[in-house]
């Protein structure tokens, strides 16, 4: 299987590209196994253990980021227009859609923090600095 096609997003793996439309990106062996990986169990949650083991091929020793800034390029690389393809599900791992829906769900981008809170505690109006 040399190509997988989720939506408008085509992963050529001989070639090591994935195609937005009609826009080509290259990518790292590394993220190109993820993506594979991701779209071949497209919009099935996959937990960061089996992520790892299918792109490194061994467990992950101890509390590791790596695989949140692989994926965080890979989302830099693909997403665009489009910041929903690739979906952290708290607590449980990431999900490659092409459904918009399951980004207002499980978004992995951080809500805003409210001005007025953030304000009051720059200020002193609260104590949430005070130690317990």
């Amino acid at each position: 299987m040399p190509k997988l096609r989720l939506g408008n997003l085509v992963i050529d793996r001989d070639r090591q590209c994935v195609f937005v439309g009609n826009q080509a990106t290259e990518l790292t062996s590394t993220e190109l196994g993820l993506l594979w990986h991701m779209a071949r169990y497209a919009e099935r949650v996959l937990t960061r253990e089996r992520l790892w083991r299918a792109v490194w091929g061994r467990e992950a020793k101890g509390p590791t980021r790596t695989l949140d800034t692989h994926i965080a390029r890979l989302r830099r690389k693909i997403e665009g227009n489009e910041p929903w393809m690739i979906q952290a599900v708290p607590r449980r791992g990431y999900v490659l859609t092409n459904r918009p829906a399951l980004a207002t769900k499980h978004s992995s981008r951080r809500p805003p923090i409210h001005s007025n809170t953030a304000g009051r505690a720059l200020k002193g109006g609260f104590n949430a600095w005070v130690k317990v």
